[in-house]
């Protein structure tokens, strides 16, 4: 189960939920300071929403907004706790970091014309049939082919570049699926960049050609975001871009502190100081992400390995004894042993405990111990 806390704006009708700062703390002020609880000298911060509704309960108040509006600091009398499943819990609290300053749509509308460019090049240095097999679709023109104005015939399922830059969006911006990224990804988005046609067979320019190119932001941002968290020296470029300022502003802003920039870098630990006094600069949510990856890495281990397998890696994993989870889950050693055999009691609380003690998708674990029992039972 996973807790809400809740309140409706009375003067907007907007619901507000507790506000997460860009460090990941949530703001609760005590009530022991009386009228002076809200300044920050006083605040009190707290990583987890279990630790916000423990203090709600003892008094505190709560640093909540809609999402838009700046947080304010709401009595735990106008508060609502409930607990949800984690199924349901949706998004239980709110940030208000940057929004990135184009969509993902506007993105994959330019990579559309990005592709288009690289067609009427693959047509024009080899044979236009080279290039209806990448495309999919013949050109209007074939003397001029794949011109910006074919844009709306452009299958983005078909190219991995649609992938990569989806993938670059979430992780630089720290959005939607921003967990959901890999290593290797960074170089696939790097020389997706690197080796993106620059003009097109009749002279027109490709998007990526452009400071402002959406596609290169995306990608340059992401590749930027991953060094950092790689402990490699940043350019003045992926500073920028982090930070949410121009190039000029940064180099400003080094000249002044004078931080020293080398070979057109700045040293790892210096660019992740300076990033942090930065206000536009969103942290990469790293615990969360590794939390997000485990539930989906573990959902998909359970549908493609036998029960008993799947559940024995998952203990290994985590790593948990089997004494430590029949404790945690408040089953006995006996239930746990018979997961393991991948003969599990049907006893669908016992078994939603025992997946949220582990972190999973807890109905998904029982669904896949039920259908367990059911196989080992058929079977016997």
């Amino acid at each position: 189960m996973a807790i809400s806390i809740t309140r409706v704006n009375p003067r907007t009708g907007k619901l507000e939920r507790p506000w997460r700062n860009r460090d990941g703390f949530f703001v609760l002020g005590d009530p022991i300071h009386g009228a002076q609880k809200h300044h920050d000298k006083n605040a009190v911060k707290v990583a987890t929403l279990e630790e916000v509704a423990e203090r709600v309960r003892d008094g505190f108040s709560v640093r909540m907004t809609d999402g838009e509006a700046p947080p304010s600091l709401i009595s735990p009398d106008s508060l609502r706790l409930e607990e949800v499943k984690n199924e349901e819990a949706g998004q239980l609290f709110t940030d208000t970091d940057p929004k990135p300053p184009f969509t993902k749509t506007q993105m994959m509308e330019e990579l559309k014309v990005v592709l288009l460019t690289q067609a009427s090049q693959i047509a024009h240095a080899g044979k236009i049939e080279y290039a209806v097999a990448f495309m999919g679709f013949e050109p209007e023109d074939p003397s001029y082919p794949y011109g910006f104005k074919q844009a709306d015939q452009v299958d983005l399922t078909r190219f991995d570049a649609t992938h990569y830059l989806d993938r670059a969006y979430d992780f630089g911006f720290q959005v939607e699926r921003y967990w959901d990224w890999q290593d290797g990804l960074a170089e696939d988005i790097k020389s997706l960049m690197d080796g993106a046609t620059p003009v097109g067979r009749d002279g027109w320019s490709s998007p990526v050609s452009a400071e402002n190119s959406f596609c290169r932001h995306a990608a340059d941002l992401a590749f930027g975001r991953w060094k950092l968290e790689e402990g490699l020296d940043l350019s003045i470029r992926e500073l920028a871009l982090l930070a949410g300022i121009t190039e000029a502003a940064v180099r400003n802003a080094l000249s002044k502190e004078r931080i020293a920039v080398t070979n057109g870098e700045v040293d790892h630990t210096v660019a992740q100081s300076w990033l942090r006094q930065r206000r536009s600069f969103v942290p990469t949510r790293k615990e969360e992400a590794d939390k997000e990856r485990w539930v989906e890495w573990k959902h998909a281990l359970l549908n493609i390995k036998p029960f008993a397998e799947a559940f024995a890696q998952i203990l290994r994993d985590y790593p948990m004894s089997e004494d430590v989870l029949s404790a945690k889950a408040q089953v006995s050693s006996e239930f746990i042993k018979k997961l393991l055999a991948g003969r599990p009691d049907i006893d669908a609380a016992a078994l939603q405990r025992v997946g949220e003690a582990l972190d999973l998708d807890a109905p998904h674990f029982a669904g896949a111990a039920v259908q367990a029992a059911l196989r080992s039972s058929a079977a016997q």
